[in-house]
This record gives structure tokens, C-alpha cells and sequence, in this order.
């Protein structure tokens, strides 16, 4: 009959037969697939040669405790030599004194320094002192010196008496000044001792606190600082506490400074 099939068209066996040849051939071409792809690697994360051929990060000094390192050699250097210009005040219980002109020089052990005060009133009087050969002066204006007694290598104006290592330093971080990186330091430092506040009713003086943070440079010399200078003594008779602030830039750091006894 036309349009009849075929009769084995429809035999199951032969269905069968095809349908699993067809599922044989998926089977071998998904396993080559397979066999053939790259491994795949996460997202980001460099293959085996490629990690080879990376270069490995290189360890980095820490700039500040070598800067903190070098300013520790330089203070304590025995022949170490520099100066200071600074500017504050002086607070009482009573008044505020200005304090300008300041000086500032250090060769070795040796120690001169000098100060004008300006009371409230604008009566002004320009102090000095000298610490040679482990004796101490002081004068008021062109007057006489008279000897500072007791007053040994302790009781030092210079700006780093105290610091023998490291642990009488304390790192405070790097700042940016001008756009150069330098260091903060914290020592304690009593470059105005209150000895010098020119007073007649002033007696029994005494440093109970000083700080000095100090700038310095990669090279540990100092650039800046600000000081705090807490004190006290007695204003006629009565116990009085006494702050110094001042504002100070190191100059002519390592020449040579020529400081006499009076």
C-alpha cells in the first residue's frame, strides 16, 4: 500500500539500538572534552608559573627608630654641639612673664643660656646663665654673676642632658613639616630651669616635670620642638606652681660652639 513504512521501521529492538549508540557518542565526546580542558584556577589567583616568576616583596627599615637611633647617638655624644633660639612664657599663680630673645648653646657638658623676661607692666630684664666645668652662674642684665650652688650635670639647660639609650626616648610618630618627613620625640628637657625667672621673692625653685618633644630628621638631628617646663617655688613664702611653655628652633646643629666661664 503506498505511504505504508517499512515494516522493520518501527521495531523496538532497533529503537533501542540506536538510542544507545547515540548515548555512547555523548558519553565519549564529554570525557574528551573533559580530558582536553585547562584546569581552571579562582579568580585572581596566578598559576604555578606565573606565581614562580613574581618577585617577592622586599623588607623595608623602619625610618623612625633608625632616625630615633641616630638622634640617641647624637645626644649623648660627649662633644655633640649645637643652638637654640626660643620664644614662651612663664605662668604663675600671681602674673604671666613673656619670654623672648632666648639663646641656647651647647658644646659638650658645657651649657649657656639666655633670656629676656617681660612682666606684665613691660619692665624687662634679660637673664643669663653659664654651666662650665660642672660650676653654674647666673647674672641679671650687665650685673655681677653670682655661682649657683648646688646645681650639678642633673640640673643641666641643655636640651638632651638626661639621655644615655633608647628607653629615655619615647617615639611619638612621624609628622610632615614643610613637606618633609620628620619624627616626634619625647624627652625630658629643662632648657628654661625657673632658677632664672628674675624675681627677688622668688626662692626655693625646683624642676618637677619637664617635657621637650623635639622634631628630628632622618638623620636624628633636631629641627623643632616645644617644651613644657613644670615647677615651683616659693613667691614670698608661698608655695606656688610655675609653667614655662616655649617654642624652640635648633640651629648651627654640629659646629662648633665656644662657651667660657664668666
Amino acid at each position: 500500500m503506498i505511504g505504508r513504512p517499512p515494516s522493520n521501521a518501527g521495531s523496538p529492538s532497533l529503537a533501542r539500538s540506536i538510542t544507545l549508540l547515540a548515548s555512547l557518542i555523548l558519553v565519549v565526546a564529554a570525557c574528551g572534552a573533559t580530558t582536553n580542558a585547562p584546569t581552571p584556577t579562582p579568580s585572581g589567583t596566578p598559576s604555578t608559573a606565573q606565581a614562580s616568576r613574581a618577585p617577592s616583596p622586599s623588607p623595608t627599615a623602619d625610618t623612625a627608630t633608625t632616625a630615633l637611633r641616630k638622634f640617641v647617638a647624637f645626644a649623648r655624644n660627649p662633644k655633640a654641639s649645637y643652638q637654640a633660639t626660643f620664644t614662651g612664657d612663664s605662668r604663675h599663680s600671681t602674673a604671666i612673664l613673656d619670654i623672648g630673645k632666648g639663646l641656647l648653646q651647647v658644646a659638650g657638658p658645657s651649657v649657656r643660656v639666655v633670656a629676656t623676661f617681660t612682666y606684665p607692666n613691660r619692665t624687662r630684664y634679660a637673664v643669663e646663665h653659664r654651666f662650665v666645668g660642672d660650676k653654674a652662674w647666673i647674672r641679671v642684665g650687665s650685673g655681677r654673676w653670682f655661682r649657683l650652688a648646688p646645681f650639678g650635670a642633673t640640673s643641666s639647660m641643655a636640651a638632651f642632658p638626661g639621655i644615655r639609650e633608647a628607653s629615655d626616648v619615647e617615639l611619638l610618630g612621624a609628622t610632615k613639616v614643610g613637606g618633609k618627613t620628620l619624627y616626634r620625640l619625647q624627652v625630658r628637657s629643662a632648657i628654661v630651669n625657673p632658677v632664672m625667672i628674675p624675681a627677688n621673692n622668688l626662692t626655693d625653685t625646683e624642676v618637677t616635670d619637664p617635657e621637650l618633644v623635639v622634631l628630628v630628621d632622618a638623620a636624628g638631628r633636631p629641627v623643632s620642638g616645644t617644651a613644657t617646663i613644670r615647677g615651683k617655688g616659693r613667691v614670698s613664702g608661698q608655695l606656688q606652681e610655675i609653667v614655662i611653655d616655649l617654642k624652640i628652633t635648633f640651629t648651627k646643629v654640629g659646629q662648633a660652639v665656644t662657651i667660657s666661664a664668666p
